[in-house]
Parts: structure tokens; sequence; C-alpha cells
């Protein structure tokens, strides 16, 4: 494991530690908005790859356009002409079409992901990095301390900084522990200008406001990064064990956990079964603070019965706890023939035929659910089973589907889309037990940063 001195570090030892703890010759993306971050990135980056005349990594850069005001698309040129002059493939893509009227800033980063990944795409891009700071780290600890103080608010970790879009390609963020103004005075010994984007100032997006509210001497903040993000690891970790010990899944619908998880570590159990809640209930997020808490005080008591919190059913029995979907507010989908859907949030179906397939929830039957389900209660058997997806091809009368062709994955929810690396052994761990793919391993070796 390398460990990396000094906290903050310099744009340039923020590069460089990057550039060395690549595992693999790698086509880098820098996704570059013409601000000072990217910007200071991207050329910390062409720098420090000229200078090594053995390299084997390549770059190449994309602007995400988000259309949102008039002078975006001039200053999307202007990274096109940066990047021109010190040859460095470059593309830009636009977040096209009507904009929603609230939650703008969360439908922008959503968009400027999926964008970043088309830009990878096209660009045969092995990784993506971003420029984010340690101030936005602060600024974004910041914003969750306010949500929630608890030490059980897994976002005081800050960000991660590795992070797996889509189960399929890692983007990295190489300077969150390099401040802002470090990264500016480089710009300005390299005699390098940036864009200041006037929404960066305007108090009506929260992210400005706590910039603006945060004090100068932020050093107690940054002295819980570290501590928190360790143990959130840890905590994910631990969580993964326990999985691994008591754990079992059947057919992706139903868990049970053994009646010893109930007397092992209480933050650990909660941290799993929170993250087994989000998977089962089809959800990105996991459950609020209060939402696990009303679960934990039924496991305390220790008293057989049943509560639903998140979608999912919490069945208490002396053969250990039980979890599966509710079997409420399931609908149908239909998916055009070559295409891919997803289902209730649970699971991805892809249609290989040539026809339109139909989505819905199983039928139900006693017999057939005991069968499927040997080992768990009638009743429990049932309500899983009718959570399972049915799938049917239309027409009807030629509802005959080669199993080859109509392909049915298991979804993590939570981990599907965005993967923080803080989770990626509990990630794996649980994709395993649920019959997922495996996700792909970071491209970078693991540090830890001492102050």
């Amino acid at each position: 494991m390398t460990v990396v001195q000094g906290w903050p570090i310099s744009p340039q030892a923020a590069v460089q530690s990057l550039l060395e703890r690549l595992v693999r010759p790698t086509r880098i993306l820098v996704a570059v908005s013409g601000g000072s971050d990217s910007i200071g990135l991207l050329l910390g980056l062409h720098g420090a790859l000229a200078a090594d005349k053995e390299t084997r990594h390549e770059l190449v850069a994309a602007t995400i356009d988000h259309e949102l005001r008039v002078e975006s698309a001039d200053e999307a040129k202007a990274v096109a002409r940066q990047c021109e002059e010190m040859s460095i493939p470059h593309r830009t893509l636009r977040w096209s079409g009507e904009k929603p009227k609230s939650g703008i800033s969360a439908a922008a980063r959503e968009a400027r992901y999926l964008l970043l990944m088309e830009a990878a795409d096209v660009l045969e891009a092995d990784i993506i990095v971003t420029g984010h700071t340690l101030d936005d780290q602060v600024e974004t600890i910041a914003m969750r301390a306010v949500r929630s103080e608890a030490n059980a608010n897994l976002g005081l970790a800050g960000m991660a900084e590795a992070v797996l879009l889509d189960r399929r390609r890692w983007l990295l963020r190489p300077f969150l522990a390099t401040r802002r103004e470090a990264i500016r005075e480089f710009l300005r010994r390299s005699g390098r200008g940036w864009i200041d984007d006037p929404s960066n100032v305007d108090r009506h997006y929260e992210r400005v406001r706590v910039r603006q509210d945060l004090s100068d001497h932020s050093a107690q903040a940054l002295e819980t990064i570290q501590p928190a993000a360790r143990r959130r690891s840890q905590l994910a970790e631990e969580a993964a064990g326990l999985a691994r010990r008591h754990l079992t899944v059947m057919h992706g619908v139903l868990a049970q956990l053994a009646p010893e998880a109930l007397n092992e570590d209480a933050e650990t159990l909660r941290h799993l079964l929170a993250s087994l809640a989000a998977i089962l209930g089809g959800r990105q997020h996991l459950p609020a603070a209060a939402t696990m808490e009303r679960v934990m005080t039924m496991l305390d008591r220790r008293s057989m019965g049943r509560m639903t919190a998140g979608r999912v059913i919490f069945d208490l029995r002396r053969e250990g706890l039980y979890m599966h979907r509710e079997n409420r507010d399931l609908i149908s989908i239909n998916i055009p023939g070559g295409a891919t859907g997803i289902w209730d949030g649970r699971y991805r179906i892809s249609n290989r035929t040539d026809r339109v397939i139909g989505v819905c929830p199983r039928v139900s039957e006693r017999a057939a659910a005991m069968v499927m389900f040997p080992d768990a209660p009638p009743a429990i058997s049932m309500r899983a089973m009718g959570v399972m997806p049915q799938i049917e091809i239309y027409p009807p009368s030629l509802n005959k589907i080669d199993k080859e062709s109509v392909i049915a994955q298991p979804v993590l929810a939570p981990y599907d889309r965005f993967l923080p690396q803080f989770d990626l052994i509990l990630g794996c761990e649980l994709g395993l037990l649920f019959g997922c793919d495996e996700f792909p391993a970071a491209p970078i070796k693991v540090f830890e940063r001492k102050s």
C-alpha cells in the first residue's frame, strides 16, 4: 500500500500519485469544464505525461455543455482550442432539451455522468478523471453534516476517490487532497487562465451558500475526512463479513439472515440490513436513519413478527430474519425487441427477440412457491414468489420464449449506477449472493494519506 505524506498535497504531486498508482497502461478521459480545477488537472496530466518519455498512458478530454447559460457553448469551444494546442483529442457533448424546473443541480450531475460515459465510449477511454478538490470535499461534508450530525451518517466520509459508474467504468478524483488555490497558483505560474462560472457565486444553489458561509479555517473539517472515510470502508468490510457468515439469498428476492447474526455488532448489522433493504426494495439510496431505527428496535426486542420499511418486509422468525420486497405498487412494463429495461428497480431484462415482451409480477401458487423456496415458511415463500418477474411475449399466441433470448439479471440498485470505492467489498459480496456479474476492480492501487 502506497502512503502519501502531507495534507493537503500539491496538484503536481496529486497527478504524479495517480499516474504511479494506475495498475496498467490507461487511456485517461479528463472531464474539462474550463474552470480552474479541471484545466489544472488537464494541464498537470499533460505535463507529467510529456515529461515521461516511457509512459504508456494516453490522454483524451471531454467537455459537457449543459446549455444552462448562453456563454456555455463559447466556453466549450475555448476548451476545445486549448486541447487542440496540446494535441489532446477532445469531444464536446451537450445536455440538450427541456430542463427540470426543480432539482436542477442533481439532474445536471446525472446528465453529466451519463454524457461522460458516452464520451468515454467514443474516445475509447479506460477511466474518467474529474477535478473535484479538497475544497469541494469540505463543502460536500458540510452539506451532509447539516442533514445529519450522527456518526452513522455515511456521507461524512465525503466523496470517494474512485467511483464505479454503471458497473463498467471507473471515475477517479485525483485532486481530492488538493486545495483549489494551489491549483490556481499552478495555472498562474504556467501562464494559463480559466473560466469562472457565475453560478459558482449564485446563492440560489445550496453548495454556493455552504461555500460562502464556511469559515476560512476549515481545519476541523479536514481532520474528520480521513477517519470518516476509513470508518466507512471498515463498516462495509465488516458488513460483507457478516453477510458471508450468516446471509442466504434465494432466487434474488428472498434474504434470510441466521439468528446468530442478530447478536453481532449493531452498527454493522444495521448497515448490512440497510443495504439489503435498498437492493430488495429496488431503491438507489439506503433507507433513512429513522426507518432503520424502527427496524433495529424491532430486532432488539427479539419478538417474533413483521414490519414493512422501505418497500421491504422484515419478518422475524425462529429460523432468523427474512426480508423480501412487499407485494405492493409492482408495475408491468413492455420491452421492445432488441431493447433492455429495468423492472421494479430490481431486474435488468434484456429482450433479444424481435418481439415485444411484457414483464409483470409472477402469480403466486403455494405448491410452486414451496418447491422454489423449500427452506422458508409457506407464507414467506408465497410472498417471495409474488414479487418475482413474470415474462410474457406478444402476441400471446407466440408465447414461447427461448431462455437465451430473454435474460433477467438481478440489479443491486444502490450500487449498479454509482458504486463508491468505500462500498466495493460489500457490493462484491452482495453481488455474489444475489447472482450478479462481478464488479470490475478499481484501476488504481489503494492508499492512505497521513496528515
